[in-house]
């Protein structure tokens, strides 16, 4: 039993390779769902909970008193009722998170989760990454548009990504170290990637087994 957090530059296919490995490992692929399962809780809108994570402070937290409702802002505010900022955000982001992961058996995709789930044996953090012109090519297929388009998408939700990564966490979300596995998917094809991850998860478990 396991628990995956699958990282990735934008264009590497992430969500296709956690889509298969859920499917062939039976595991609960948890990736939008966080989002949903957060603003079903929080009963704010899912465009809120999205927003905060590309803007911090400003004139979407005056918003808040209309979005949120009285009782989530008790519980997670308190006192600081004008102020649900990206730190609060994130607070409630990692409880979210770690709850999700203590079912075992799950895939985390991208949140951060690769910097809120502990190291253990039995947890696997994958980070994905590709050449540029690969990616490209992928989004500007996927998206129906040209390659310098493309480029620019990457490099917006590139910016994106880093800013809200950065409140979760300051180290270098590409540091290999962070790691249990770094798959550079430019050199290989989404099946052989499975097969790679899906060993390392077997062979977690049959350690475990031993123990």
């Amino acid at each position: 039993m396991a628990v995956v957090t699958i990282s990735r530059q934008f264009g590497v296919r992430g969500w296709m390779l956690g889509e298969a490995l859920a499917s062939r490992l039976d595991y609960q692929l948890i990736s939008r769902a966080v989002i949903n399962e957060m603003a079903r809780e929080a009963k704010v809108s899912v465009e809120w909970i999205e927003a905060v994570e590309k803007e911090a402070g400003g004139r979407l937290m005056r918003m808040a008193s209309k979005l949120v409702s009285s009782s989530f802002i008790d519980r997670h505010l308190g006192e600081s009722r004008h102020d649900f900022d990206e730190s609060k955000y994130t607070v409630f982001l990692k409880e979210l998170i770690l709850r999700l992961a203590s079912k075992d058996n799950v895939i985390l995709l991208g949140r951060g989760a690769q910097f809120i789930i502990p190291d253990k044996p039995n947890n696997i953090k994958i980070f994905l990454a590709a050449n540029m012109e690969d990616r490209k090519e992928f989004i500007a297929e996927t998206w129906e548009v040209d390659l310098s388009d493309a480029e620019q998408m990457i490099l917006n939700r590139e910016k994106k990504w880093r800013h809200f990564l950065k409140s979760l966490d300051p180290r270098d979300p590409e540091d290999p170290c962070l790691y249990s596995l770094t798959l550079n998917m430019s050199h290989i094809d989404l099946e052989y990637a499975e097969e790679i991850i899906v060993g390392l998860i077997e062979r977690g478990e049959n350690r475990k087994g031993e123990g």
